[in-house]
This record gives structure tokens, sequence and C-alpha cells, in this order.
């Protein structure tokens, strides 16, 4: 049984999914190499819509019509995104009433002036990127003929208004709703991409000619580009040259499917190759890894290897403190799943918590971080 489980991890979302959070931690954990750095602008210019598109290829309109059907859906998501960002931001912050409203005020600036971990602010992000899409789907459920082409009209309209969004300088939108916007149009584009994606990764000629041909084109509009890179901030709204924005994060997130498909290799196996299963192993790795590896490797373990009386290169420190935080993660992320899941938007069956909602346990924590999803 434990084989055949860890053989059913192995799927293409999945593994693009953890390849998105070792990009994210890279472009986290390298920050003393300085904002400008080539090799974070190179990791900045796709790795959020990369995780975004992954999140909409597993999208889909919640089960239930009219208000209670909206209202079932909007609690779900509070206990997906909502109670978790408040948990883990007051856990990270010294409680102040100056900083509980600047936690509410939920955008990136607002949380580092509230000295939490100021990445906290993908959950309302996600959590206003979510209902953005989800009224999208229910209001294009008249296309019967076209209902993916129609959701990818609706991603251009919703990059359009957060790009024109004007920028509020100093304290950000609040709960990075300009963000949210641009969010949910990668998240409506991997909807609309879905059946295109489901048809390409069963044909391994076309896996590796679309592989070679958007690592060609990321590599031609980040790396050969050099210095006229611009540095990529989707959490305050800074895209740098669109054209090349939305290149990068096209070829970019095409890539890392591509290597993923590779590697998996899904048309060697039955069934479809995007299921609703991915979810929950998705947002699992999503969360633990924004609240509790990133974190950990950041603030403590990279720390204290620099402390070695040794002069090793800074490269081999890090993979150390992949290693070692890998390790202690994955036991503290096991330990406060088990004792506070709640912590990771992870709620007990329904009926213990006399909810509307017929979903089993499974299925909430699926849906505690995609990232979001059902």
């Amino acid at each position: 049984m434990r084989k055949k489980a860890k053989k059913q991890a192995s799927t293409l979302l999945h593994t693009a999914n953890v390849l998105a959070m070792l990009v994210i931690i890279l472009a986290t954990a390298t920050a003393r190499m300085g904002e400008e750095a080539m090799f974070r602008r190179v990791l900045f210019s796709f790795h959020m819509p990369l995780f975004f598109l992954l999140s909409g290829l597993i999208l889909e309109q919640h089960r239930g019509e009219g208000k209670k059907g909206w209202l079932r859906f909007i609690q779900h998501m509070v206990l997906a995104f909502v109670i978790p960002y408040f948990l883990w931001a007051l856990i990270y912050s010294m409680f102040s009433y100056q900083n509980l409203a600047w936690v509410l005020y939920g955008s990136f600036e607002a949380l580092e002036r509230a000295k939490t971990l100021n990445i906290l602010c993908f959950l309302p992000c996600m959590f206003v990127a979510r209902l953005l899409a989800e009224a999208a789907l229910g209001s294009l459920r008249r296309f019967k003929r076209s209902p993916r082409l129609a959701s990818l009209g609706t991603a251009v309209v919703f990059f359009a208004i957060g790009l024109l969004l004007p920028k509020i300088r100093g304290i950000g939108y609040p709960w990075c709703i300009n963000s949210a916007f641009v969010a949910a149009g990668f998240l409506l584009l991997g909807y609309s991409l879905r059946e295109l994606v489901e048809a390409w990764a069963r044909k391994p000629a076309a896996v590796v000619a679309a592989f070679v041909l958007s690592a060609a084109l990321f590599c031609g509009g980040t790396v050969l580009r050099g210095e006229r890179l611009d540095m990529v901030l989707l959490r305050s709204g800074e895209y740098g040259n669109l054209f090349w924005f939305f290149l990068n994060a096209f070829s970019g997130s095409l890539t890392v499917l591509g290597l993923s498909a590779l590697w998996t290799r899904p048309w060697k196996k039955d069934g479809p190759v995007i299921t609703q299963r991915d979810e929950a192993g998705i947002s699992r790795v999503t969360l633990g890894t924004f609240v509790v590896h990133m974190p950990l490797l950041q603030q403590v373990i990279l720390p204290l290897l620099g402390l070695i009386p040794l002069s090793l290169p800074p490269i081999v420190l890090f993979l150390a403190g992949m290693v070692v935080t890998k390790i202690i993660s994955r036991w503290l992320i096991r330990g406060l799943t088990r004792f506070v899941p709640q912590l990771f938007g992870i709620y007990p069956p329904p009926k213990l918590l006399a909810l509307p909602d017929p979903q089993s346990e499974a299925n909430a924590g699926g849906d505690a971080v995609l990232v979001d999803t059902r």
C-alpha cells in the first residue's frame, strides 16, 4: 500500500508544484544576494504566475446553486485561506493593536510593518482571486459550447484591470486586490488550458517540442536580456515591460510543465492526466512550504550554517540548509497537522462542525491552499 501511495503522488501537477515551490524557496532564500541580482530576477519573472497557473488547471466551479451555494463556497474559502492567514500572521508577529490593524489590511507592505511573515499576503490574495474566478465561472455558464474559451477572454479582462489599477505607494492595496485580479487571470488561464494540457501530455513528441521551445523562449526573455530584465514583483503590482512579463511567465510555466511531464511520463499511464486527487497534495505542499519551510530555512537554518567556521561555497551551505530544513519542516508540519490542523486549513468532518457542506475531511484539506481549488 505504501508503494502504491507513493506512485500515485508522482503526477504531472504534483511534480510541477514541487518544482514551483523549489523556485519560490530559491527566490526568497537568496534575498541576501540583493533585490536586483540577475539570478533572482530570472526566478521572479515566472514563479508566482506558474503557481497560479497550476492552481487554475485544477480549478472547478463550486457545487451548489444560488445564495446557499455561494455562502457555502465563501465559508469554505474563509476556512481554507482567511483563518490560516490570521493565525500564522499573529504567530509570527508580536501582538499589538497596531500590528493587528496592519494584518487586517493584508498587503505585503502592511505585513512588513506588522513585522510578521510578509509572504503570507499570498493567502488573502488567493482568497480574493478565488472569489473573482468563481464569480467569472458562474457568469460564464451560459457559454455552454465554449466555456473555456469564454474564460480565456475573462482572464484578459482581469489582467487588464489588475495592470491598469493605479499604484498605492507605501501601503499597497488592501488584501492585494490589484495582484488578485492578475492572479485570477492566471487561474482562469489555467482553467481554459486544461483540456489542451490533457491532450498535450499524452503525446511525448509534443511534450519534448514544447519543452525545448518554451525553454528557448524563456532563456531569450530572461538570461539573454541581461541587465534589461525587469524585476517582477506580483506582490506589489510591479511587472516591468508587459510584453516580456507575459512571455516569461508563459514560457517559464510551460518549461516547468514540460519538465514535469518528461519526468512523470503521463502518456504511459491510464486515466486523466489532471485529477482532483492532485489538489490535496498540491495544497499541503504549498501551505507547508510558505509558512514553515521557507521561514525556517531563511531565518534559522541558513544563519546557523553561516556560523560554521569553514570556508564553504555558498551553494554548498544552501544545499545543506535545504536538506536539513526539509527534514525538520516535514516533522513540524506532520505534528502541527495532527494537533492543530486548522493552521493548514484542515478541519474535522463537516458533521462535527455542523457545516452544510457534505465534503469529507480530505476534500476540506485539499482546499486548504491551492492553492485553492476544487
